[in-house]
């Protein structure tokens, strides 16, 4: 099934974000018109996501904006700041600011990016009605600077490393993320024990969702089985069509550097940079949507 895309922005809204970015991308105006593609790209990689999805997330935070007395360029500075995760020195010389103004403007807009509410649980049924499975879920893990003595409360084994762990589900008939949860110490609550706690207690009866091995051992989790008969075959089909698929919700998650390398902040602010990468990549997917796998799964 093809998504539909969102209709193309405004040219003025448009332009106005092109001039503001034009100083920190090395890249005038007029080389935007002269070279559109290369400057769309540049734009991308120093900002994390495409100009009409820019628009897509001022579109609906711009009254919040405007309410905080904030502008589209501390939009762009917080862009940067989660795309290319700067020391407050780098970011501030960069957009010709203060450091304390940087910060207080980049903390500003995280707060209203993280709640857009963009994450809809009740998405899991749209183009979809099958109840087992119903979505896709994983963990991510964080990585966080180790405490002194070593805390094993925050190990993660995935990257043998002190984390931070969340749980994102997506939705299997749309490209949508329809549930984050966790933000707790790796070393505390396992993968199942997360999402017991959390996503599985909102199930309808005789719903069940699918993931990896590391959430055996309840019987709302569809994982992949052992075995070569034609139903388990069949069966694993589906469960690595759908993993793959959710492992570039993953990928497009961390392409924003804050999460893909060492978090430096304090730690009670993962919580709130993770949501708010969730809700920008929800956002993002409406004009990048995922590969649609809902004519090759078997049922």
């Amino acid at each position: 099934m093809v998504e539909e895309s969102p209709p193309p922005p405004p040219t003025a809204v448009l332009w106005s974000f092109i001039r503001l970015a034009a100083p920190s991308l090395g890249f005038s105006t007029r080389q935007y018109l002269q070279d559109r593609r290369s400057w769309l790209r540049r734009y991308s990689a120093l900002f994390g996501l495409s100009l009409d999805s820019t628009w897509d997330v001022w579109d609906i935070i711009k009254s919040n904006f405007h309410a905080a007395k904030l502008s589209k360029i501390h939009l762009l500075w917080c862009f940067y700041f989660l795309k290319v995760y700067p020391t407050e020195s780098q970011a501030a010389a960069t957009f010709s600011t203060s450091e304390t103004n940087w910060r207080t403007k980049v903390d500003a807009v995280l707060t209203i990016l993280a709640s857009m509410d963009q994450i809809c649980f009740e998405d899991r049924w749209v183009n979809w009605d099958i109840l087992a499975p119903s979505m896709y879920v994983d963990g991510v893990d964080i990585p966080v600077p180790e405490s002194r003595p070593l805390d094993t409360g925050l190990f993660s084994h995935k990257f043998k490393h002190a984390g931070y762990r969340f749980q994102v589900a997506t939705a299997i008939g749309i490209s949508r993320i329809v549930f984050i949860g966790g933000g707790t110490p790796c070393g505390l609550h396992n993968d199942l024990d997360q999402v017991q706690k959390t996503v599985l207690l909102d199930l309808e009866e005789d719903e069940q969702v699918a993931a990896d091995r590391g959430y055996v051992g309840d019987v709302r989790m569809i994982t992949k089985l052992k075995g070569s008969s034609p139903d388990i075959i069949k069966h694993n089909k589906n469960w690595n069509l759908l993993g793959s698929r959710h492992e570039t919700v993953n990928k497009r998650m961390k392409d924003f550097c804050v999460l893909a390398g060492l978090f430096r902040g304090r730690r009670e602010r993962i919580n709130l940079i993770f949501t708010a990468v969730a809700q920008i990549t929800n956002v993002k997917l409406r004009r990048e949507p995922l590969f649609d796998i809902t004519s090759r799964l078997i049922f």
